[in-house]
């Protein structure tokens, strides 16, 4: 892969929304017509139905919406327990619930025939595993709906060609300016999905129009969320967010499940999991992910006095 850059080293950011209220924020009136929009990119970018499809950082179910009656089988994954039980709320107990760590993916190969992983991808430190671990999970033809941070978007060419920032947006290394915030070049992504097995077939852009909040906050019902502009924002790559789809282009097809222990493998050794009265237990290492009040804890380690139930 021409121009690839080393991963940017981050502190974990897996559980990096753990007690804290995140549909506050989408809950300003700016970040609803963001919101609105990135809903709207999402319900078009997925196929119309499915068999699987794994909502990855999925935070309080905010794109719910878009998927839940879409696909035969939900499983809605996040770093953070506590936005699972917003997520449990927001569905109404529709989905499968899973307690894990983005890097270490207990599903098995070719789990999954859609998978959505919006707003996670910026805080990812080693962006080609965490990409060869999602394209393991899905199936041959699979999709992934995925959005970065651009680095190359236009409010950072014209800060840059007025010597307002010291940033280059036209280099393909990645930049991280704030903690756990990643800005990636389109050039990098592209390279990226194309070593990992993945075609890519849609572009959308995001970011723009819910600025104009700031400049006409009594307008803000008024003003559009960019919907109809999304595809010449993403192709042109100069929108701060991007939105794409990605086809796994040679995996094994979909494998037969009649229920979630026949795609859970282990994440400390990639081995069988069987079912047991309040977990799931490694035929292999025996280590025991725990039932937590209808969230299956998938993580490799469990926090220290988190009650265990069924």
């Amino acid at each position: 892969m021409k121009n690839a850059v080393p991963p940017i080293q981050m502190p974990n950011s897996f559980n990096m929304y753990e007690d804290v209220q995140y549909n506050e924020y989408w809950n300003e009136m700016d970040k609803q017509k963001l919101s609105e929009l990135e809903q709207a990119i999402v319900s078009e970018l997925l196929p119309p139905f499915g068999r699987r499809l794994i909502d990855i950082g999925c935070g309080y179910g905010r794109l719910a919406d878009c998927y839940i009656n879409r696909f035969e089988t939900i499983v809605m994954f996040d770093g953070s327990l506590s936005l699972l039980r917003a997520a449990q709320t927001t569905t109404k107990g529709k989905a499968i619930y899973i307690l894990g760590d983005i890097n270490y993916l207990p599903f098995r190969p070719s789990a999954f025939d859609s998978a959505l992983m919006v707003r996670v991808f910026h805080h990812i430190d080693d962006s080609p595993a965490c990409l060869k671990s999602t394209r393991n999970i899905l199936c041959g033809g699979g999709n992934l709906i995925m959005n970065y941070s651009n680095k190359r978007n236009a409010y950072r060419i014209i800060k840059f060609l007025l010597k307002d920032t010291p940033h280059n947006p036209f280099t393909p290394e990645s930049l991280t300016v704030e903690p756990n915030f990643v800005h990636h070049h389109p050039d990098y992504i592209s390279q990226l999905l194309t070593a990992e097995g993945f075609d890519i077939s849609h572009y959308r852009g995001a970011g723009v129009f819910d600025k104009l909040f700031t400049l006409a906050p009594s307008l803000s019902k008024m003003l559009p969320t960019g919907r109809h502009l999304a595809p010449i924002l993403g192709k042109s790559l100069l929108a701060p967010w991007i939105f794409l789809k990605g086809v796994v282009r040679a995996n094994a097809p979909l494998i037969p499940a009649s229920d979630i222990g026949d795609l859970l493998r282990c994440p400390v050794c990639e081995s069988e999991v069987v079912t047991s009265a309040s977990s799931f237990d490694c035929i292999n290492c025996q280590k025991k992910y725990p039932i937590i009040d209808g969230v299956i804890d998938m993580r490799m380690e469990s926090k220290p006095g988190e009650k265990e139930s069924v």
